[in-house]
């Protein structure tokens, strides 16, 4: 038996359908229907599972479920509740600045009598989180503030306190956390290391100086078996010992023992590696970032993204680049030039298919207006003429055509504006504006992280996304509605 035939017997039995009745309104053979029954097979096309469902009358929730159940069974748990937790991570990205919890104007509280003793036993989250809150926001004031953790992001009145700090620039955050080498899941089905990651991206978007270190590990048996205190959180001159459920630790003031933990914690970072390699695009370093999101099309792999607009850099070449490009900008002519050769690339890879990019309609919409695209900072060109931008669309029509280019529907159709996801090889990059508008590249140094991002690209429901047919009306709509000012 299996998930899906367990449902569908169900619905059989409480609807009390006759299964010779179903295989014939399905044109099947009854030993057919009862090999799906007991689980032996699948529906063996989309239009037999749509007549199954039709001839039960089932509800919206009882369809959803069967179809759910259908697809567990076809590509099997593991594999399904991973996508899912893909997509609910691209749907759920932060859009907009994080509401401040703290708030810029507070200030910690006196340091308590008790807390001058070297040692404090802990013996309630309450307990935990009272002195977590102490030693967060004393250090955020500090001209040389340094946070180290040790511990899985799942204690959200942590990471909720960090996210909303008003820290002075110089406060680093270092972070050691344990990635699983299992498949692992919540309770809710979610895949517990994109769960991790859903904790800790306010403190990217809130932009602070955060470095996220990884090793490899089973979570479970690391922190959750008979481990003493498993968590340490380190500011400079106290520490926190804690259980992995928060519930009891050790809060210590002694600075010998604080130093002893400091370096115990730079020897296991040294033992780590970095998860993302963030760059935030100042005037100072724009450079060499735009050098790094470059690479990205020099780059000999395929190359797949999700994003709100279509790729438009591959139609950026020629008298066009030359007439947008902002002269301006300092070693303009060098990034003019590393410009041009990188978007002929894209061009190439498109040509020989080894482009695929998912878009939404409202975000080709917005170029179509504006004349700029979130792809490539607005430091670097002027916003596109009408006729410039129908040139781009014309071109961005043809992939359409070839299915190169692929327009969302439900539940990816409102994509989060913010989010420029794309992955070549085993190597990936984020492109993100945090709080305070800053654009930031996050290089995804962790492989695992892109293959379930690659998976989920490269698999994803045709449902999800348009026909090359419906795709290519709705490109001429926007072209037509420019051409006639209707934009």
């Amino acid at each position: 038996m299996s998930v899906f035939s367990d449902t569908l017997t169900r619905y059989i039995e409480h609807k009390n359908i006759k299964v010779f009745s179903l295989a014939k309104y399905c044109d099947l053979d009854r030993s057919t229907m009862y090999k799906i029954l007991n689980g032996k097979r699948n529906p063996p096309s989309p239009e037999v599972f749509e007549k199954m469902t039709q001839f039960m009358h089932l509800t919206p929730i009882e369809y959803n479920f069967l179809k759910e159940t259908l697809e567990i069974t076809q590509v099997g748990p593991d594999t399904y509740y991973t996508r899912k937790s893909v997509e609910n991570f691209i749907c759920q990205f932060p859009d907009q600045p994080a509401t401040d919890i703290t708030g810029s104007s507070f200030s910690p509280d006196p340091v308590s009598e008790q807390c001058q003793t070297d040692c404090i036993s802990l013996v309630s989250q309450q307990h935990i989180d009272y002195y977590v809150h102490q030693m967060i926001l004393s250090e955020s004031v500090h001209a040389d503030g340094k946070i180290a953790m040790f511990i899985q992001p799942d204690y959200k009145f942590l990471f909720s306190l960090l996210a909303s700090l008003h820290a002075s620039a110089s406060l680093k955050i270092d972070h050691i956390f344990c990635v699983g080498t299992e498949y692992a899941f919540t309770k809710d089905h979610q895949l517990i290391n994109l769960k991790y990651l859903r904790e800790i991206f306010p403190l990217y978007m809130a932009g602070l100086n955060y470095s996220l270190w990884y090793y490899y590990d089973r979570i479970q048996s690391h922190y959750y078996n008979f481990n003493l205190f498993p968590c340490m959180i380190l500011t400079s001159d106290a520490a926190i010992l804690c259980s992995s459920d928060y519930q009891n630790g050790i809060f210590i003031k002694s600075p010998d023992v604080v130093q002893l933990l400091w370096n115990q914690f730079i020897s296991y970072k040294e033992q780590c590696s970095l998860f993302f390699r963030p760059a935030p695009l100042t005037p100072e370093n724009h450079k060499a970032v735009i050098d790094s999101m470059f690479d990205t099309f020099y780059d000999q792999n395929d190359l797949i993204g999700i994003q709100p607009e279509p790729c438009l850099t591959p139609f950026f070449t020629g008298n066009l680049l030359h007439e947008i490009f902002n002269y301006d900008l300092p070693q303009a002519d060098a990034i003019l030039a590393a410009a041009e050769q990188a978007f002929q690339m894209n061009m190439v890879k498109i040509q020989n298919e080894q482009f695929l990019i998912y878009s939404t309609r409202e975000g080709l919409l917005q170029f179509a207006k504006t004349g700029l695209t979130d792809e490539i900072p607005e430091i670097f060109y002027h916003p596109l003429t009408v006729e410039q931008r129908i040139e781009i669309l014309n071109g961005v029509r043809q992939c359409c055509e070839t299915g190169v280019y692929r327009f969302l529907q439900k539940p990816l159709s409102h994509l989060p504006h913010n989010l420029h996801f794309c992955i070549r090889g085993t190597m990936g990059n984020m492109v993100f504006r945090n709080n305070t508008g800053q654009i930031i590249v996050l290089n995804i140094e962790e492989t695992c992280l892109v293959s379930i991002f690659r998976d989920y690209l490269e698999h994803m429901n045709p449902a999800s996304y348009c026909s090359t047919e419906k795709a290519t009306e709705l490109v001429d709509q926007i072209i037509n509605d420019l051409q006639n000012n209707r934009i």
